[in-house]
């Protein structure tokens, strides 16, 4: 008896380790021998990469994974993504079975995987297939329209093609406005009905950064507080518990959260010291990108305006090269404000306020709290703003 014990504890390690491993077989449709295929993943949040070179039409990845989680799978070593080329898909500590063919990723086909069946059925219904193949059908007609209006010196034909492809585009965004809330209920109906899927996390996070903010925060912490166990210690259980934390304490109502950092001429800039004393817009841009700098001229006028009566803006740039964040600030004649670069401050606060995409701007009152949050950039937003601010000074 104890020697059989002693087996047993002998054995359980390997037993407990088999349990962690996944292993991916693939089997390529054409011929790709000598070619190689790359998986992305992430474990203990900490991203890892593989290759496997394709010998005789097949390859294998093998690793170690507690739960399941988010994978790639791209014939590019870069991992720059296209439909063609990559596949996003679910790994699950066990074996896995894949049918691919090397030149079109689309046409892959995994099993043994049931966190990925799951994943698949919630994005392959035939509502969003038909929605999907009016949308290819519809960019097909206007690439030919293009086509055509290129080749022809016809005036009156160009007139007949444009309003063509204009008629073509208002359509294309319609279906695309249809797929979003279609894909948003379904996620949503998913997310209630399964709160024990390795999927259901990754959808809230979505949610949560989602621009227009429908959903609001308390609605999703309901919906977090309800998934299983084993999902909550997953890593996008982790990374959502972290992003809801982030969201709590950068929300409207919300004391803004503190930061100590040295701006762009190296003076220390801190939130704090504006509290009791001035309101503060928080700006978050880069200079890469378009409608943040098409929001500068507003942000001049009511920095002219505002800035002798207790107005502040502070410009938080996610631009790598600094040199074009400095050349850009004297190009847009901007210098006026005050100007940091999360890069050179090793700086968090994309964290902790959340920021997910720009332009994002929140507005900060004298007590040092959180009164408005705008992401994105138009007409409508810098009316808001303007509106908010001027009332605030007005009164």
């Amino acid at each position: 008896m104890k020697l059989k014990l002693s087996i047993f504890f002998l054995v359980l390690p390997f037993i407990m380790l088999a349990q962690h491993s996944f292993v991916l077989k693939g089997v390529c449709f054409k011929k790709a021998n000598k070619k190689k295929i790359y998986l992305t993943y992430k474990a203990n949040g900490k991203s890892i990469t593989k290759s496997s070179e394709i010998y005789n039409n097949k390859f294998v990845f093998k690793g170690e994974i507690d739960l399941p989680v988010k994978a790639i799978i791209c014939t590019d070593p870069r991992f720059y993504m296209t439909n063609l080329n990559s596949k996003i898909f679910y790994l699950e500590p066990s074996s896995m079975n894949v049918k691919l063919d090397i030149d079109d990723l689309n046409t892959i086909v995994i099993s043994g995987s049931k966190t990925n069946d799951e994943f698949y059925a919630l994005h392959n219904t035939t509502e969003k297939e038909k929605i999907h193949k009016k949308i290819d059908s519809i960019r097909e007609l206007s690439r030919f329209y293009s086509v055509k209006m290129a080749a022809t010196r016809d005036n009156s034909l160009k007139i007949q093609f444009q309003k063509s492809l204009d008629s073509l585009d208002q359509q294309l965004d319609q279906l695309v406005d249809q797929n979003i809330k279609i894909n948003r209920q379904s996620d949503f109906e998913f997310i209630k009905k399964n709160p024990n899927s390795f999927i259901t996390p990754d959808l809230l996070e979505y949610i949560l950064a989602e621009e227009d903010n429908q959903i609001p925060y308390d609605t999703i912490k309901k919906l977090y507080d309800k998934l299983g166990p084993e999902v909550q210690k997953s890593y996008s259980g982790n990374q959502l518990a972290e992003k809801l934390n982030y969201f709590k304490n950068s929300r409207i109502g919300s004391l803004a959260p503190d930061f100590k950092v040295n701006d762009l001429n190296a003076n220390l800039l801190q939130l704090s010291s504006y509290k009791n004393n001035k309101y503060v817009l928080l700006d978050f841009w880069a200079s890469w990108c378009g409608p943040c700098r098409e929001d500068f001229p507003f942000l001049k006028e009511m920095y002219s305006k505002y800035k002798d009566k207790g107005f502040e803006i502070i410009s938080v740039t996610k631009d790598e090269k600094q040199d074009l964040w400095r050349a850009t600030i004297q190009k847009e004649n901007i210098e006026k404000w005050k100007h940091f670069s999360i890069k050179e401050n090793k700086s968090t606060i994309e964290n902790t306020y959340a920021v997910t995409g720009i332009p994002v701007k929140i507005l900060i009152n004298k007590e040092g709290n959180i009164i408005g949050r705008w992401i994105g950039s138009s007409v409508e937003i810098k009316a808001e703003i303007e509106n908010r601010i001027t009332e605030i000074f007005h009164n």
